[in-house]
């Protein structure tokens, strides 16, 4: 708050949010601030690169991964023109995160038979406790599915309602205590204090899908440098989640290996350029100047290669969307985002292979501002991050009880 001496008036700071998404090949930074009326405009975006300060999801240099993050950071709330924030929120996934789908129920004591909240976290906390994943490893997220008490299913929240019996059903998402503790670390040494982790499908489910597709059942598949990460969605919570040990720097060494293109460098900017997943897009005649080698390449058998790729992983996808028992159930589409979802006519590719008539590169909606970083994929999970913050400080302020008039507030904030 800020009293100003001019017009004697006491003025409300819009909260400044940053979200982050730490990943192998970058480390994305966005800065947003609440507008009056609750919009959410993004005002600073960078990247920076950990330079091998993280592996599939883990810290290998925290000193790497602290500069990068600074780097982010820095350059992102420069170009915002903020000094301070409100609240951080860090997108984060990894080869060893895991979840697991439980159900438990307990009898509702009360004579009334009123369910509360702290019955619905005890059935919560109940299943939970009895998961040997969840005693083996830390738990990141507990997630409501959905609830049941006699005599009435699917319940989206019980509590105030009456019942003898409530059962609930629940996902959770787990990582070894020390992956977590390390990233920690290095958000604290980068002196961001008190920032919250999010499970990197959450904050992409929470930046592309509108509030329809996760009702109607709906699938992010996040392609990264090193690892696939997909949610399965449906009744607007998280059902299934995996990980793939397949990403976009997979389909660079297969064009390295088998194409001999001059390096990795070279081939990321040969695949960039010229990559499609469809060789029946590219005419046969069409070659590829490989002007520090001296030679040209087939543009079609390039295409072929990335096929082969992209079909391996998106059959993989498709194994974990059927494990999720929901394949039937996917009316909300398939929303492709990360950087390696930028392949072209990739969203062709996985229509036919997955079975799915709408497969669509995923869009943030929500937010305004900097259009080069709404637009772009690399963003996505940043951006959710930072979306999902604003949403949940929001439903904390309409929560709060109101304990006096603006007088009373005003009075003790003097």
């Amino acid at each position: 708050m800020l009293w100003t001496k001019d017009t004697g008036i006491l003025m409300v700071q819009p909260a400044v949010l940053l979200g982050l998404d730490l990943g192998a090949s970058k480390v994305v930074a966005v800065v947003a601030v609440q507008e009056e009326g609750g919009l959410l405009n993004v005002t600073g975006a960078s990247l920076a690169a950990p330079e091998g300060g993280i592996r599939q999801g883990e810290i290998t240099d925290i000193n790497l991964t602290v500069a990068a993050i600074m780097r982010a950071v820095e350059e992102a709330m420069r170009t915002a023109g903020q000094t301070r924030v409100d609240g951080i929120r860090v997108a984060v996934d990894g080869i060893q995160f895991k979840g697991e789908n439980l159900r438990d129920s307990i009898t509702i004591a009360s004579a009334n038979r009123v369910i509360t909240t702290q019955d619905r976290d005890r059935v919560m906390e109940q299943a939970t406790n009895g998961c040997k994943l969840a005693k083996e490893e830390t738990v990141l997220h507990r997630i409501p599915q959905m609830f049941h008490i006699k005599g009435q299913r699917d319940i989206r929240n019980p509590v105030n309602m009456i019942g003898d019996t409530l059962e609930a059903e629940v996902r959770i998402i787990v990582a070894p205590g020390s992956v977590l503790e390390n990233i920690n670390r290095a958000l604290h040494l980068s002196s961001l204090q008190g920032a919250e982790l999010m499970y990197s499908p959450l904050a992409s489910a929470e930046a592309v899908l509108s509030r329809e597709d996760a009702e109607n059942g709906a699938v992010v598949v996040d392609i990264g440098d090193q690892l696939t990460h997909l949610g399965v969605f449906l009744r607007g919570t998280l059902f299934h989640s995996a990980v793939i040990p397949i990403g976009g720097m997979h389909f660079t060494k297969d064009l390295e290996i088998t194409k001999h293109l001059g390096g990795i460098s070279r081939a990321e900017r040969i695949k960039r350029v010229y990559g499609t997943a469809l060789p029946g897009h590219v005419p046969a005649e069409e070659m590829v100047d490989l002007e520090e080698e001296g030679r040209q390449v087939s543009r079609r058998e390039l295409a072929e290669v990335l096929h082969a790729r992209a079909i391996e992983l998106l059959n993989m996808v498709l194994a974990e969307i059927g494990r999720s028992g929901l394949i039937h159930e996917i009316h909300g589409g398939v929303h492709l985002v990360g950087g390696g979802a930028l392949l072209p006519h990739l969203p062709i590719l996985a229509q036919n292979i997955l079975g799915r008539p709408r497969v669509v590169l995923g869009r943030v909606s929500g937010v305004q501002g900097l259009s080069h970083a709404i637009a772009n994929p690399l963003y996505t999970n940043a951006l959710g991050a930072v979306k999902a913050l604003h949403r949940s400080m929001n439903e904390t302020t309409t929560r709060a009880p109101r304990t006096g008039g603006i007088l009373d507030k005003l009075k003790r904030w003097i």
